[in-house]
């Protein structure tokens, strides 16, 4: 065990000291520009999403609590906290759209209806077993207590007021302590959090912002990226991201022209991280990043989520 325990923080050290970076140690190099420059407003853009309860009771309330709270540590969106109703947001955004004008109107409506579905108890009766002197011993019977919430996060957009995901969220929370037996509704409102929370990285991948690469600069074979993702818009060190270009595609039978996205690298937030601002180490490319082109988290499974 000991032994076990010195490998693993040699792991950490080294895995730690691998992402860790210089830019002085860098030199800018000159990259091209991509074609498709992004705007100031898609640069800065946070959306404003409003969660409803779909059927307005207690365990919905609490649940949507729950998301509400999980979107803001998450700080990739402002939460609306006002007595609205989706009519009322629809119209808003209308009439934002028409005067050209900031109404702070929701880009995101968001209603759920998790709620508790299943609460059981179980007796486990006890183990006998006999070890290798012969002795008799007992491992006592216990109570096992079980809460299940399962539910629907149904995220829109508004203009059009159009379903864009509809993720399926189920959790339960157990326990053996006799105590537990008193406290249902405690054990209710914690399998709400563990339904929410086991979907948390679908809901991450949907709203996670952009960091638009600014500047790239290298040492031997090594690419570094400055992007406009820091952390007051949720970066994370050593998360691991993807690196996208916009392409304008002409569509085949007509002469409509689309913007596509597409990915041409993956790379690794290092330890500097601003508020404004990061630097990305290239892990691999297909095609060489250019400034105006973007990088998003993706929360890929790395060794730090152990001990996340």
């Amino acid at each position: 065990m000991y032994k076990f325990i010195i490998n693993l923080f040699i792991i950490i050290f080294f895995l730690g000291c691998a992402e860790k970076i210089n830019p002085n140690e860098y030199h800018p190099i000159l990259a091209p520009k991509a074609p498709i420059q992004p705007s100031s407003r898609e640069i800065n853009f946070k959306p404003n999403v409003i969660i409803f309860a779909k059927n307005n009771n207690f365990y919905e309330n609490k649940s949507k609590e729950i998301l509400e709270n999980l979107l803001i540590n998450s700080k990739f969106v402002n939460i609306l906290n006002r007595k609205s109703n989706i009519k009322n947001e629809i119209k808003l955004a209308e009439d934002a759209k028409a005067t050209q004008s900031n109404l702070n109107q929701a880009d995101y409506i968001i209603i759920e209806n998790i709620t508790p579905k299943k609460y059981s108890v179980k007796y486990i009766p006890p183990v006998y077993y006999k070890d290798h002197k012969g002795r008799i011993h007992k491992i006592p019977g216990y109570y096992l207590y079980k809460a299940c919430s399962n539910g629907y996060i149904n995220i829109y957009t508004l203009l059009p007021y159009k379903l864009l995901y509809s993720i399926y969220a189920d959790g339960c929370y157990s326990a053996t302590t006799p105590n537990y037996q008193n406290i249902k509704k405690y054990m209710l409102l914690n399998s709400l959090k563990e339904a929410i929370n086991n979907e948390k990285y679908t809901i991450y991948k949907i709203f996670t912002p952009k960091g638009y690469i600014f500047e790239i600069r290298k040492k031997d074979n090594e690419l570094i990226l400055h992007t406009t993702l820091g952390y007051k818009n949720g970066a994370k060190q050593y998360e691991h991201v993807t690196i996208y270009e916009k392409k304008l595609i002409k569509l085949p039978f007509n002469n409509k022209k689309i913007i596509e996205e597409i990915k041409i690298g993956e790379g690794i937030i290092s330890n500097v991280i601003n508020q404004n601002d990061s630097w990305v180490i290239v892990k691999k490319y297909k095609t060489m990043p250019k400034i105006g082109d973007y990088i998003k988290m993706n929360y890929k499974f790395s060794f730090w989520d152990i001990f996340k």
